[in-house]
């Protein structure tokens, strides 16, 4: 399908019939035009480039903070954070680690997928890439027929206290999904990780 516009000149943009048709159907329900539709979509486009993004890369953050009020997820200073976290495991270890492990097996249920390992890894690396922005790298990979390694790196800030309490969120998370720790290196803002696939549910 066709549709000319004007724009100083004219311009002739062309796209399936599938597509004009559901934007056509866009327009009406919204009491638009299909003209003033494609430009105002033409201006969303445009904008998100002058902000260094595409628009693909807007509709995957929307989707991602939607996501994260749903979940009850809320956005905290980092500072404050790792302090209130810090504090929390000297003050009260056991109690807070049992915190942060049940708070990963709702976390696992909600975001990771309980399929093979490809399925496991792939589920993982979208959670950290989406919501641990703090992590400025990571690493995830099937070892031989039944582990998968994580490592992952992150701010120089964290403290000691902070990364060993990511470490129960990452034992709970990988629990619901049958794994268990076999190996592992924990140092402030770094995680070495290597869990075998034990077949079952093993929450605790």
């Amino acid at each position: 399908m066709s549709l000319s516009t004007s724009f100083g000149k004219r311009r002739t943009v062309n796209m399936s019939e599938e597509i004009a048709e559901e934007l056509n159907r866009l327009a009406n329900s919204q009491g638009k035009t299909l003209y003033s539709l494609i430009n105002e979509i033409g201006l969303a486009t445009l904008e998100s480039y002058r902000h260094g993004f595409n628009l693909n890369d807007a509709i995957k953050a929307k989707l991602v903070l939607d996501r994260a009020k749903k979940s009850r997820m809320v956005l905290v200073n980092q500072d404050l954070w790792y302090s209130g976290s810090s504090k929390a495991y000297k003050s009260f270890k056991t109690e807070w680690l049992k915190q942060a492990y049940e708070h990963a097996k709702w976390r696992a249920h909600v975001f990771l997928n309980n399929g093979s390992h490809e399925e496991v890894i792939t589920s993982v690396k979208k959670l950290l890439e989406d919501y641990e922005w703090d992590c400025t790298d990571i690493a995830i990979e099937q070892k031989g027929s039944d582990g998968i390694f994580l490592r992952l790196v992150f701010v120089p800030e964290m403290s000691l206290e902070h990364t060993k309490s990511l470490f129960k969120v990452f034992e709970g998370m990988f629990n619901v999904l049958g794994y268990v720790i076999v190996d592992s290196v924990v140092r402030p803002g770094f995680l070495m990780l290597l869990f075998k696939k034990l077949g079952t549910n093993i929450e605790t």
